[in-house]
């Protein structure tokens, strides 16, 4: 005996609940994991200045952290800073602009002599701040 179907199929018919179940779970997806994405950098607090720098592309950046024991970034890496020059010279074939961000707490004969070792470098120096009122 052979069974026959009473439903008609539609060929053209786009079947619509798979479809939005994984719109749907495509969104949620990625609304979750837009919170959990690492951030580059280190986070530091700027001093306050009512000038700014015009954007400057491939730019160093050092970063001088506070703390009990302040240390010296140079694009995201720990440098010391006695390889802060020979760490300047490789870097320096790409781009010769370096922007110093440095934490308030920093103290300021820091911030001075990694200055000094920029210019000593050869690369133009600027000083990263933050707009304030």
């Amino acid at each position: 005996m052979k069974l026959h179907s009473t439903l008609t199929l539609r060929p053209d018919f786009l079947y619509l609940a798979p479809l939005l179940n994984v719109v749907m779970l495509l969104l949620i997806f990625f609304l979750l994991n837009s919170n959990l994405v690492v951030r580059s950098g280190i986070r530091v607090e700027l001093p306050i200045s009512q000038s700014s720098l015009k954007p400057v592309e491939r730019a160093h950046v050092i970063t001088l952290t506070a703390g009990e024991h302040p240390s010296i970034w140079l694009n995201d890496r720990v440098v010391f800073s006695g390889d802060l020059a020979a760490a300047l010279e490789a870097v320096k074939s790409e781009s010769r602009y370096v922007v110093v961000n440095a934490d308030q707490a920093v103290p300021y004969g820091l911030v001075q002599r990694v200055q000094n070792v920029v210019l000593a470098a050869g690369c133009d120096l600027a000083m990263g701040t933050q707009l304030g009122p």
